[in-house]
C-alpha cells in the first residue's frame, strides 16, 4: 500500500536528460505527483493542462530549443504564483544569477543535485506556494466582504434618504393624485358638460400620470425598507419547492407568452425553511419579474438549490438562478444591486428590485451575488443560513477577521 502524498500540489521537472527525469521520479514519486518533460514545449503544455495544480516547476537551463529561463518566463505569465527553480551546471552560473535577480525563479540548484538537499528545497517551495494560494484566497474573501459592506452601507444610506423623502413627498403626491383624479370631472364642468375633442388623449394622460405616481411611491417604499432594519423575524415555515411552484403558476402566462423554458432542481435534503414569508415570497416574485422582462423568446431559466457548509461549520441553503439571456458588456454584475441601475436598452426598475432581493437576503443573515456566465447568461447566487437566529453580518465581523488574518 503506497503512502499518502505529502502535498496536494504537483511537481513538473523539465530536463533533456531522461536519466535525470527518471531518477527524480523514482526518488520523489511516492511522496508527490510528478510530471516530467524532455523539452520546454512539452513542459509548457503540461502546465497549461494542469493549471494551478502544479505548484513547483524545476527546469534545466540548457535544452534544445527554448531554454529553462525562457520556459520560466512563459510559466510565470501562465501562473504568477508558480514556484520556479532553475537547475544548472556550473557553466550556467551567470544565467542562474540573472534569473534569480530578475524574479523569474525562486532559487537555483547545481547539477548534479543532492537528493537530501532537494527534499528540503521541494518542501520549502510547496509550502511557499500553498502560502501564496492561501493569501490570494483570503484577499478575495476580504474583497468580497468589503464589497458587501459597501453595498449594505449604500443601501442603508439610500433607505434613510428615501424614508425622509417618503415623509416629505407623501402630502405633495396626495395633492397631485387628487388633482389628476378630479381633472376629468372639473374639465367637464368648465366646458359645460361638453366632451373634449380628443377624450382618449385626456384618459391616456390621466392613466399614465396615475401609474407614475404609483411607481414613485413604490420606489420610495422599497428604498425605505432598508433604512433602519437590522433583522427580520424568521418565524414562518415554507418549502423552497412550494414557493417556486407558486411563482411558476403565478407567471405561467408570461413564461408561455415569451416561450421561456424553466427548469427547477432542488436538493431533496433541503429541510423546511424558516423565513419571513412575506419578504421571501416578494424576493422570488421580483426575481421572476426581472428574468421575464430581460429574457428573450427561446431563452431558458434554471433554478437550483443545495446545502453547503461554510468555513465556520454552519449550514446554508444556497440558491442559484441562472439564465441564458444576452447581457450587454457594460452591464457589470457588481452594479446589479445598485438601486439606480438600469439595464442597457431597458430603462426599468431593475436596480431597485434587485436591491430589495439583496436586502431580503441580508436581513435573513445571508448574501446575494451575481456573475456573468460564459458564453452568455447571468447567475444570481442567494445564500441563507438554515439557522433562523443568525444575525445579518456586521462591519465588526470583517475587521475582526481582517485582524486575525494579518
Amino acid at each position: 500500500m503506497s503512502s499518502p502524498l505529502l502535498s496536494p500540489y504537483h511537481i513538473l521537472y523539465v530536463d533533456d536528460e531522461e536519466k535525470a527525469l527518471h531518477y527524480f521520479k523514482e526518488i520523489f514519486g511516492e511522496e508527490y505527483t510528478i510530471h516530467i518533460a524532455t523539452n520546454a514545449a512539452d513542459g509548457f503544455r503540461i502546465l497549461q493542462e494542469h493549471g494551478p495544480k502544479i505548484g513547483l516547476l524545476l527546469t534545466d537551463q540548457r535544452m534544445p530549443g527554448t531554454s529553462g529561463v525562457e520556459l520560466m518566463e512563459h510559466a510565470r505569465k501562465l501562473n504568477p504564483n508558480l514556484v520556479r527553480i532553475l537547475v544548472t551546471a556550473y557553466t550556467d552560473y551567470q544565467a542562474a544569477v540573472d534569473a534569480v535577480n530578475s524574479g523569474r525563479c525562486f532559487r537555483y540548484l547545481h547539477k548534479p543535485w543532492d537528493p537530501e538537499e532537494l527534499t528540503v528545497v521541494i518542501k520549502h517551495a510547496l509550502d511557499y506556494y500553498h502560502a501564496l494560494i492561501e493569501r490570494e484566497r483570503l484577499l478575495v474573501e476580504k474583497a468580497d466582504t468589503v464589497r458587501h459592506m459597501l453595498s449594505a452601507d449604500k443601501i442603508s444610506g439610500l433607505g434613510i434618504l428615501a424614508e425622509g423623502l417618503n415623509h416629505h413627498l407623501r402630502n405633495a403626491l396626495t395633492v397631485v393624485r387628487a388633482f389628476i383624479d378630479l381633472a376629468p370631472m372639473k374639465l367637464m364642468e368648465e366646458t359645460g358638460g361638453a366632451r373634449p375633442r380628443d377624450p382618449s388623449f385626456w384618459g391616456e394622460m390621466q392613466n399614465q400620470a396615475q401609474s407614475q405616481i404609483e411607481r414613485i411611491q413604490s420606489l420610495l417604499s422599497r428604498l425605505a425598507e432598508a433604512s433602519h432594519a437590522k433583522r427580520l423575524d424568521r418565524n414562518d415555515d415554507c418549502t423552497l419547492n412550494g414557493v417556486l411552484e407558486e411563482m411558476i403558476n403565478m407567471f405561467a402566462t408570461a413564461l408561455q407568452a415569451k416561450g421561456l423554458h424553466i427548469d427547477v432542481e432542488i436538493d431533496p435534503a433541503i429541510p423546511v425553511l424558516k423565513v419571513n414569508h412575506a419578504r421571501f415570497l416578494q424576493m422570488w416574485r421580483l426575481i421572476f419579474v426581472e428574468e421575464i422582462t430581460h429574457l428573450s423568446a427561446g431563452d431558458s431559466l434554471q433554478i437550483s438549490a443545495k446545502i453547503k457548509r461554510d468555513a465556520a461549520g454552519l449550514d446554508h441553503v444556497v440558491m442559484y438562478v441562472r439564465d441564458t439571456g444576452a447581457w450587454e458588456g457594460k452591464d457589470k454584475p457588481v452594479n446589479l444591486f445598485d438601486p439606480f441601475y438600469t439595464r442597457s436598452r431597458k430603462p426599468d426598475d431593475f436596480g431597485v428590485n434587485m436591491m430589495a432581493c439583496y436586502v431580503t437576503m441580508h436581513l435573513h443573515g445571508g448574501s446575494a451575488e451575481a456573475r456573468h456566465l460564459a458564453p452568455r447568461g447571468l447567475e444570481i447566487k442567494l445564500s441563507m443560513p438554515l439557522e433562523p437566529g443568525m444575525e445579518p453580518k456586521q462591519e465588526e465581523d470583517f475587521f475582526r477577521l481582517l485582524l486575525s488574518h494579518e
